[in-house]
């Protein structure tokens, strides 16, 4: 039998497909409740078995409650979990169809772990599968140390204490080794203090790294697949993170949240987020050979590189803890690497102006996302050099060809993840398989932007579709040209482009 999932709301069709996907993975088993009352009487009847049979009942591996529930009825529900001593501990998540960051913030002063989205995504579904094994990994663990240490009488179980601290430290450098280098690993088992709850303000560096189009993308692959090739990306990432002192805060469905100059201070924490960045971004390579091997599609990343100040340590509760960073800077971070491209390593102005190793950049543009309350001037990165010495290696397929024939591009914006009814036109110029430029109508007065979001739908003289369903960012504006970075692509596209190529080379 599967870890037990409590799933608490009071619509049954929606229980009935959380529970679905929950129990698709064979390892969870979920149990719906769909009112205060019945998670009342089950957690009555577990006290009823324990003391007419002295036997001890699990508690569940993780609670997910509604969020819109717990709204309407003034969080009856959660408070009454709280007040639960045998279910102290246990990770409590909330699902809700939108999110804000009003919403985020009230969910977590009520002790949540993650605010989900309804219905869950394939990545949401593994997220409360990794918390759920992790809390009952965590707990059995702390059973058997309770149980040794009532027996610890003699210097020979002293010893035996000993050799199970060795083989925890062990198994602790085997799992948070991923997240940590060697140096900043052994700096917390000297100092378990760190390991309290609390944190402090310091100024760090922030880096977010992310999968172009990967949603898209996994659309068309198994679960197995998608957590295989994730893994493996993970995997590809985490060498050049841990060699220049980087700290994995979370993984964030395809994304990597990385923090450095904590918990250790550096001095140099901007420059080794830089070296990190390129060699993450060379290591794509390694990634896309995996890819091809075994029949993915090939993929790419952006990174984007901030600084400032921000709290950072241990927040959560003494049962379950989380090393967070909190902070503008994380999502000013976010910002910047939403107007990344795939192969692209961006770095606010303010960040460089930090750092003493000569950078190489290529171009730089000022941004104005949403949320922001003043613009920030971002460059984009292709080498450090001093004692890292290490730059972006030249991509492949980005040597652009022009186009001989008319080709219409239909470019519809999207604005704040919704794509416009408005059409923007004009004719292919060049491309190639990463980039194209675009001679705009002059007739268009669409307030087109440098790192605006299109949907493009390509048509033939003959006003036949060409290729269609295809994504892009602007990455300039110039004498009525467009430059684009395709973010996603497809089968229509490679066709088409392989039709052009194989033509002009005759």
């Amino acid at each position: 039998m599967g870890r037990n999932i409590w799933v608490i709301g009071n619509d049954r069709q929606e229980m009935i497909e959380a529970q679905r996907r929950i129990n698709s993975t064979g390892g969870m088993r979920a149990v719906c409740k769909l009112s205060l009352e019945a998670v009342q009487r089950s957690i009555e009847e577990r006290q009823l078995v324990e003391k007419a049979s002295q036997e001890w009942r699990e508690a569940p591996s993780l609670i997910v409650v509604d969020y819109g529930m717990s709204q309407k009825e003034d969080f009856a529900t959660v408070s009454y979990i709280k007040k639960q001593k045998d279910l102290a501990g246990v990770p409590l998540f909330f699902m809700t169809e939108a999110r804000t960051k009003q919403l985020d913030r009230e969910c977590y002063s009520w002790g949540a772990t993650v605010v989900l989205h309804k219905p869950f995504s394939r990545e949401g579904i593994m997220r409360i599968e990794q918390t759920a094994w992790q809390h009952d990994v965590t707990k059995n663990y702390e059973k058997l140390l309770v149980q040794q240490a009532n027996h610890l009488r003699e210097q020979e179980e002293i010893v035996k204490l000993n050799r199970q601290l060795e083989a925890r430290n062990s198994l602790l450098r085997q799992v948070f080794g991923q997240y940590f280098s060697d140096d900043i690993f052994n700096e917390i088992l000297e100092h378990p203090e760190g390991a309290a709850i609390g944190g402090k303000k310091r100024e760090l560096t922030v880096m977010m790294a992310d999968l172009r189009g990967f949603t898209s993308i996994s659309e068309g692959l198994s679960p197995e697949k998608v957590t295989d090739v994730l893994n493996y990306f993970f995997q590809s990432m985490l060498p050049a993170l841990t060699e220049h002192k980087g700290t994995v805060i979370e993984y964030l469905g395809d994304s990597i949240l990385a923090v450095f100059g904590a918990p250790i201070a550096s001095e140099h924490q901007t420059e080794n987020a830089i070296a990190a960045a390129i060699k993450m971004q060379n290591n794509m390579e390694r990634v896309n050979e995996y890819c091809t091997r075994n029949g993915y599609p090939l993929m790419e990343m952006g990174i984007a590189i901030h600084r400032g100040e921000a709290f950072i340590g241990n927040v959560g509760s003494e049962q379950l803890m989380r090393y967070n960073v909190i902070g503008s800077v994380v999502n000013e971070c976010s910002r910047i690497e939403s107007f990344s491209v795939g192969g692209q390593v961006l770095a606010s102005r303010d960040c460089l102006s930090r750092i003493n190793a000569p950078v190489e950049i290529s171009s730089q543009q000022e941004i104005q996302a949403k949320g922001m309350q003043y613009p920030i001037t971002v460059c984009e990165i292709r080498s450090i050099r001093g004692s890292y010495n290490c730059r972006i290696r030249e991509q492949r397929n980005d040597v652009l060809h022009l186009v001989d024939r008319w080709v219409l591009f239909n470019m519809y914006p999207i604005e704040g993840k919704l794509i416009q009814d408005i059409c923007v036109t004009g004719r292919l110029c060049r491309f190639s398989y990463k980039r194209a430029v675009v001679q705009m109508d002059e007739k268009e007065e669409y307030d087109l932007r440098i790192g605006m979001d299109v949907e493009i739908f390509a048509a033939g003289d003959d006003g036949r579709a060409l290729f269609t369903e295809i994504y892009a960012k602007i990455i300039e504006i110039k004498d009525g040209f467009l430059t684009l970075r395709f973010t996603h692509v497809n089968r229509s596209f490679r066709s088409f482009a392989g039709q052009i190529w194989e033509k002009q080379e005759e």
